[in-house]
Formats: structure tokens, C-alpha cells, sequence
């Protein structure tokens, strides 16, 4: 369906329009007057069509004309909206109900433009939809973009994801999942740097972000220790996009800290989807400190409970890049992880307001 979308575009936007005879007619039409009740009945009718037809035409023909025009194509959410087309449960469920903000921006490099389609950011989620498209095939440099990230102009430390969907060998769709590291405002500018693997294409953007109502925040303060680690689940944030559940950990096993996780199932025993999430560690004092958070399906209407069991999840794949103050990059090679087996927690539950 995307593709079949971004083709009719690129067939109607070559189809040459001719403005002076289009408006000649227009006026010509507009300025007749009719006699005979019947005629007057017909005639406004065909003023009516002809208007829809004529609005239509000009709306698929001149978006990629006018960023005006563009801008009010991307708030339509059928064509304009990545968060329909690829997005988890949640983004879907705020996108049909007209909660994300359309941007639109769009950046070229080196011929290849890449657009912001839209953003949902609400307390439980930072959620970027965004289209790339190229002047040749894409190859592996495109496959999984870098990111640098910025908040009112300063630099930040923000972890996520980008899930990409090929609709041709030179256009994509993609979402940012984005974590910070710290509490944001309700309203900032996010600096968002894109490049390619290879860093020869980039694309800067300056992003309004303002935070969409309709949250709650849920006060949990579970502590509990086992193989060493202190846990504390601390809050959660429950939105029409999603549910994010927040915790910490203290340990001298970095492993135990690193790889948390944990698993919802509400009262009728269905298991929620969880769509992202991680953990941020320091080390000080002989021991690991980490903070994490993880993002859930929205809830099943009607919920009241929801029990909660934390655990240590060990990759059994994985490498990376590990970068230095001076921006110089050192391969990381993936070392499989042997689980001690001594960190067993116990579920616990919580009463929904």
C-alpha cells in the first residue's frame, strides 16, 4: 500500500498542469448565471464536483510543490503518517486519534533527502517517524543510521532504536525510539543528527517537541535483593501509546545490572508486548549503578492489576562500537555471557488507580 502510495505520487506530480486555461475556466464557469430553477439546481451541483475534483487535484499535485501544502498532506494521516504504516500497537493508537504532531521538515544531502513525518512524545515514550529517500539504490551504509542527539541546543545522551521498512530500493520509511538518560521538559527543542554508517550523508534537524497530555503516573517503590542486587522499581507511566515502567539496580556483577528485565501479565494471565527498553550503567565505589526503563503495549481496556516479575535477561548475541571522548571507535566483539543463576526475583503486583 506504501509503495503503491508514493508511486501514484511521483505519476500525478508528472503530469503537466495548465494554470492559465485551468483558472480561465474556473472564472468563466463562476461568473455564468443560469435561468430556470432546474438549471440553477444542476449547475450548483456541478460547481460542487467540480470544486472537489479541482481541490483534490491540486492537493496531490502541488504537495511536493509547496512545503505549506506538504505540511497539511503529512497531518492526513492515510498518507502522511509512518506511524500507521509501521508503527508498534500504541504509536497506531495515538496516530488514528490525532495525537502525534506532524513536522514535516525535510533535509537534503548530497541529493538524498530525509524527512521528520511526525513526533509523539508523552512522558512514556520520544517516538520520531521519519522517510528517507535516495537518488541511488541504498546500500549498507543506510542500514542502521547514527544518531546524535542534542536538548535546547546542548548535547545529550539518549539510547533507542530505528526500525526501517523498504517500500523501494531508494525510499524507506523508519521510526526512532528514543530513551533519555534524564527527565525532559514538557516542551524543548531536540537536535537530532543523522548520518549514514560511512558518514558521508547527514542530515541536521531542529525539532519542536511538546508533550502530549493524558498520562498517569503510578508511584510503585518495590525494593527487593537477590544474588546480590538491590532493585527498586520505582514508577510507572501509563498513555494511550504505551505503558513505561521505571527501575534501578545496585550490584558488583555488572551483568546482574545490565541485563535486567521485566514482565507484565495482567489479571486474566495476557502478557504484554514490550516494544523497547534498556539499562544505563556507572561504576563507582566497587559497584555497577543502573537505571532502566521499558516501554510496554498499551493496556487492555479494563485493567485493574498488573503483576510484575523482574529478571535477568543474558544476550546470546550481540558486538557494537565502543567510542572514546575523542570520538575515535573500537569494535567490540560479542562475548557470551554465562548466568550465574543466583539472582531469582518474586513477582509482584500492582493496583491500578
Amino acid at each position: 500500500m506504501i509503495q503503491e502510495i508514493h508511486t501514484f505520487k511521483k505519476e500525478i506530480d508528472s503530469i503537466p498542469v495548465p494554470y492559465d486555461k485551468l483558472d480561465a475556466i474556473i472564472m468563466k464557469t463562476v461568473q455564468e448565471t443560469g435561468v430556470g430553477k432546474r438549471t440553477k439546481i444542476l449547475r450548483k451541483m456541478g460547481y460542487t464536483a467540480g470544486a472537489a475534483a479541482v481541490a483534490c487535484g491540486l492537493l496531490i499535485g502541488s504537495a511536493a510543490l509547496s512545503p505549506a501544502m506538504a505540511s497539511i498532506v503529512s497531518k492526513i494521516p492515510v498518507i502522511g503518517s509512518v506511524f500507521i504504516q509501521i508503527g508498534d500497537s500504541g504509536l497506531k493508537n495515538v496516530s488514528e486519534h490525532g495525537l502525534t504532531s506532524a513536522i514535516g521538515m525535510t533535509k537534503i544531502s548530497g541529493g538524498d533527502s530525509l524527512t521528520i513525518n511526525e513526533v509523539f512524545y508523552d512522558g512514556t515514550r520520544l517516538s520520531i517517524g521519519y522517510s528517507l529517500e535516495t537518488e541511488k539504490p541504498m546500500g549498507e551504509a543506510f542500514t542502521m543510521l547514527r544518531t546524535d542527539f542534542a536538548v535546547n541546543g546542548t548535547a545529550a545522551a539518549f539510547s533507542g532504536s530505528d526500525k526501517q521498512t523498504e517500500v523501494t530500493p531508494t525510499y524507506r520509511t523508519g521510526i526512532l525510539e528514543i530513551n533519555s538518560s534524564v527527565d525532559l521538559t514538557d516542551q524543548f527543542e531536540l537536535g537530532l543528527a543523522l548520518s549514514t554508517e560511512d558518514r558521508q550523508k547527514k542530515w541536521d534537524f531542529a525539532i519542536p517537541v511538546s508533550k502530549q497530555a493524558g498520562t498517569k503516573l503510578i508511584a510503585i517503590g518495590h525494593k527487593q535483593q537477590s544474588g546480590g542486587v538491590d532493585l527498586t522499581v520505582s514508577d510507572l507511566v501509563i498513555g494511550p501509546a504505551g505503558m513505561r515502567l521505571t527501575f534501578s539496580a545496585v550490584s558488583e556483577d555488572q551483568d546482574s545490572v545490565d541485563y535486567l528485565s521485566v514482565r507484565a501479565v495482567d489479571e486474566a494471565g495476557h502478557e504484554l508486548g514490550s516494544q523497547s527498553g534498556g539499562t544505563r550503567s556507572q561504576f563507582r565505589d566497587g559497584k555497577y549503578y543502573s537505571t532502566g526503563t521499558q516501554l510496554f503495549n498499551p493496556l487492555p481496556a479494563g485493567t485493574k492489576t498488573l503483576t510484575f516479575t523482574p529478571h535477568v535477561s543474558l544476550p546470546s548475541m550481540g558486538g557494537g562500537v565502543a567510542i572514546d571522548q575523542d570520538g575515535t571507535e573500537t569494535p567490540v566483539e560479542f562475548t557470551p555471557h554465562q548466568a550465574s543463576g543466583k539472582t531469582k526475583f518474586d513477582s509482584f503486583t500492582v493496583t491500578l488507580p
